[in-house]
């Protein structure tokens, strides 16, 4: 297959910046009616930005591999900045598309990828079975069961963000048996229109509300031989990736969106403006703001220069500031603009709850507790800890 020539990283933030202006105005009535960003969606297919982690010979632009990191983090954060909730979704799709692409034999790729990036097709990574309304012992991984006419799947998933618009589902499982987990997990491709599979509507959430981050329920489904994607454990073997940085750069991007409005609303007000304590509050916002963007760029270089282990342990602490410093702000936007701000005309609000949200992801203290034993021990895996990306070293 012939590569095409993929734009470069200025003009892919270009594009973005050109699309803006609609994607901030379709944001106050996505999030009231939770509704998937299809406009965005369609903006985002028409300006070529689909196919961001698809391989440069089947099309795609070839970020999140070797050496082009770095402009895939700043793209998400740059997206973020712009609407925190369409570069989430994005990000669910390019990490769903590349880990297609790496882990999918040459005949698989050849069998998907033209299609998903010829038609921008939608993928949603599902692989959450924590109990919106359980405890996290709850937590029962699905595993496939083999019967004489091939593998079957049922299973129960939550918190799946972009399943409701997706053409794919990039449904995480595993092989029976009784060794570790991550050792067992494979994935299997499922169509989301597929008669096995039902979508419910558990979100009614405080924010990213128009991530629809449904539940989907997938009833004995029998999994053909090229629809599972990889050999079990490939996920862990085979692909050094995580999804940690990505994370951070959401959390950046929208920390510097709060903080755009922060200063816009302070210069539209010479009373505010003219205050010294109002200026050295937005310095030390924006100061905190250039500090946690130095560690993202930091831990992307190291993803670029192959150093793995090092590059996930500096994007975990990179994650741990993104949160705070992202909370920190837009908690902070209120103080500087005062009530007037907490209308929901005002986007300061929304942009409060959507980080509020998302930093919620997975637990701090949890990557606090990696770091910390990373310290103390003098070594650290990127695969293999417990992390949102990553598999814990237990055994299911």
């Amino acid at each position: 297959m012939t590569a095409t020539r993929a734009p470069n990283h200025a003009e892919r933030l270009r594009r973005i910046d050109a699309l803006a202006g609609d994607f901030r105005a379709r944001a106050r009535a996505l999030d009231d009616a939770s509704a998937f960003p299809e406009e965005n969606f369609a903006d985002l297919r028409a300006a070529g930005l689909l196919a961001l982690t698809a391989p440069t010979a089947f099309g795609g632009d070839g970020l999140w591999w070797h050496g082009c990191y770095t402009d895939w983090y700043a793209l998400i954060e740059h997206l973020a900045r712009v609407d925190s909730v369409t570069a989430q979704l994005l990000q669910v799709h390019s990490h769903a598309l590349g880990i297609l692409s790496r882990l999918g034999s040459r005949e698989q790729c050849e069998r998907f990828l033209p299609d998903i990036v010829a038609e921008g097709r939608l993928l949603a990574s599902v692989g959450s079975e924590a109990k919106p309304s359980g405890k996290l012992a709850d937590i029962s991984r699905a595993e496939l069961e083999e019967h004489s006419d091939g593998w079957h799947l049922t299973a129960r998933k939550y918190f799946a963000s972009l399943a409701p618009a997706a053409d794919e589902l990039i449904v995480w499982t595993a092989v029976p048996g009784a060794g570790p987990y991550q050792e067992r997990s494979i994935i299997a491709m499922i169509p989301r229109d597929s008669a096995n599979v039902e979508l419910v509507d558990h979100w009614d959430v405080l924010g990213m509300r128009a991530t629809v981050s449904w539940s989907v329920v997938i009833d004995d489904y029998v999994v053909p031989a090229e629809r599972l994607i990889g050999e079990p454990g490939a996920w862990t073997r085979r692909d050094p990736r995580t999804f940690t940085l990505a994370f951070a750069a959401n959390h950046i991007g929208a920390a510097g969106a709060a903080l755009d409005l922060v200063t816009d609303w302070v210069r539209e007000r010479p009373d505010l403006a003219a205050s010294e304590i109002t200026r050295a509050t937005l310095g030390a916002m924006s100061s905190d703001l250039f500090a946690v963007r130095s560690a993202m760029r930091a831990a992307a270089a190291l993803w670029d220069e192959g150093e793995v282990d090092g590059a996930e342990l500096a994007s975990i602490r990179t994650l741990h500031e993104a949160k705070r410093i992202a909370l920190d702000i837009s908690s902070r936007a209120f103080d500087v603009c005062g009530a007037r701000a907490t209308f929901r005309n005002h986007d300061i609000e929304r942009i409060f709850r959507d980080i509020r949200t998302y930093t919620l992801h997975f637990r701090d203290e949890l990557y606090m507790q990696q770091v910390g034993a990373a310290m103390l021990e003098g070594e650290f895996r990127a695969k293999g800890y417990a992390g949102a990306s990553t598999f814990p070293e237990t055994r299911a």
